[in-house]
């Protein structure tokens, strides 16, 4: 966090960006700029959250970068509709981010096999059961007096073409 915090002060970027979600509005935005207006539709921003919350669902991206994560995502949904145009927008963004061609490759492929796991039929079918959670004593007594519902997991919206 601290070194993505010093990247975005060199380049002159003043903005807050801690999260994965405040990292993909930041570069939704200023790939949305490089588009021409006729091509801003071309990516919905709504999907992107969604698969940001998809990806949240699993415990291995909580060890991602949150810009890394991001961009991930961004960059995927950008070859996903074959935007050769944002190709640049992508690379620029990675470069300013000082984040490693190998790390992106390595998070867009965990993105990629994610994104095709909860969207297959498998995923999709709630199971029954309930959830049991194993907390300590300690947290148990913390959350004795505590109800918190889990609710369904997004759906990932479809491009209308």
């Amino acid at each position: 966090m601290r070194m993505e915090k010093i990247v975005l002060e060199k380049v002159c970027w003043k903005v807050k960006a801690t999260t994965a979600f405040q990292f993909l509005q930041l570069y939704y935005s200023l790939i949305q700029e490089n588009l021409p207006f006729e091509r801003r539709n071309s990516l919905n921003f709504e999907r992107l959250e969604a698969q940001l919350k998809a990806c949240h669902c699993r415990i291995i991206f909580s060890k991602a970068k949150p810009s890394v994560l991001a961009l991930s995502i961004l960059a995927l949904e950008i070859q996903a509709q074959k935007c050769v145009e944002l190709t640049e927008g992508v690379e620029c963004l990675q470069k300013h981010s000082k984040i490693n061609g190998r790390d992106l490759t390595f998070w867009q492929e965990l993105v990629s096999k994610c994104l095709t796991e909860y969207s297959s039929n498998k995923c999709s079918k709630p199971n029954v059961q309930k959830l049991k959670w194993i907390v300590s004593g300690r947290t148990a007594r913390q959350l004795k007096h505590s109800y918190y519902r889990i609710s369904h997991l997004p759906t990932i919206p479809e491009m209308v073409p």
